[in-house]
């Protein structure tokens, strides 16, 4: 019996879920079920540290520079193109975006600039959108995180909440939860 138990809390420590719950006060509680065991430790390796500083090119040819968005919360969010659970989260990005004057998304695609660019014409978004993506992504910001995944900086700079791509189960609640966030910075 022991064992029974043991292999049911082991299976449910690895399901993810975004919950979102109204409070008293009108704020939402977000709570997001433990990731994986390796998933654990890289979240912890970013979270509470500097973001790693970088110049990138978004597909119009516009730099970005972290450093240059110290005083807001930034978003960096790994994605594809070609990724159906990322094309489900582009709404949300451009809504966040959109509704909280303190915050810059930074999209980062997979696909080299020709191929975003392409999607893009198809696909408008009200978000920055630098190519390969990948590239930089296996540099500085944990690829073996998966795609979609997402790094939540604070406005001094510190990496506050990284989500793997084992958060993005069910994207229903992505906007809610990732507001509720940001509203806790």
């Amino acid at each position: 019996m022991k064992s029974l138990f043991l292999v049911l809390i082991t299976m449910l420590s690895f399901q993810i879920d975004i919950t979102a719950q109204a409070t008293s006060n009108g704020h939402f509680l977000v709570e997001f079920e433990k990731f994986s065991p390796p998933s654990q430790a890289l979240v912890k390796s970013f979270e509470g540290h500097i973001a790693e500083p970088f110049l990138a090119k978004d597909v119009n040819g516009v730099e970005h520079y972290l450093p240059s968005y110290k005083g807001k919360n930034v978003i960096l969010w790994f994605w594809s193109t070609e990724d159906a659970i990322a094309i489900e989260q582009v709404g949300s990005m451009t809504l966040l975006q959109q509704r909280n004057e303190n915050l810059k998304v930074i999209g980062f695609a997979k696909e080299p600039k020709a191929k975003v660019q392409e999607y893009l014409r198809q696909n408008p978004m009200d978000i920055d959108v630098i190519p390969n993506g990948e590239i930089f992504g296996q540099m500085a910001y944990g690829a073996e995180l998966g795609n979609p995944r997402m790094f939540i900086i604070d406005e001094f700079g510190i990496i506050k909440v990284v989500l793997p791509v084992e958060a993005f189960a069910d994207n229903s609640k992505l906007l809610v939860s990732l507001e509720s966030i940001l509203n806790g910075l």
